[in-house]
């Protein structure tokens, strides 16, 4: 898939969003205060590890490799980008970026809310990260943000 299909289709979420009864944002809000609890959870074990690691680190992984699901805007499927979107405005998507296969919302570091990533960017470790991470509280935490995706109804948000 191209860029310009996934800029297409992360579009589609957003006119998605914006469509949803008042009913179905009532059940969103509640699944994603949920949903970004446990993203703050998630970041505030990593976080300390992250800036110590990560600004010492000379491979760059974050800023010059396609980490990144390609074919996606941020890694976002619909679920999670609703989830993080309720309620909150999302910076706009350097679409540029994706020219060369990077993530759209990388900009000398991420600019998405900590509390509103992707689970596949929340669930991305380099190596050096997870040597560095307690990975037993960390996928803990992992484990409780995907059973948030996944009991999530997309069905409740189209009434």
């Amino acid at each position: 898939m191209d860029f310009q299909a996934a800029r297409l289709k992360f579009e589609l979420f957003e006119k998605f969003y914006l469509s949803l009864s008042d009913q179905a944002k009532i059940y969103l809000r509640g699944e994603s205060k949920n949903y970004k609890a446990s993203l703050t959870e998630i970041q505030t074990l990593i976080l300390p590890v992250v800036k110590k690691i990560c600004s010492e680190c000379k491979s760059q992984c974050c800023r010059l490799t396609p980490f990144y699901l390609t074919g996606t805007v941020g890694c976002f499927n619909i679920v999670d980008y609703l989830l993080a979107r309720c309620d909150t405005a999302l910076p706009q998507p350097r679409y540029k970026n994706m020219v060369h296969d990077h993530c759209p919302f990388w900009d000398l570091g991420c600019t998405l809310p900590i509390d509103s990533r992707s689970f596949a960017c929340v669930n991305f470790f380099c190596e050096t990260l997870e040597a560095n991470l307690n990975m037993e509280h960390v996928l803990d935490a992992l484990e409780k943000t995907k059973a948030i995706l996944t009991k999530f109804s997309l069905r409740k948000c189209m009434y």
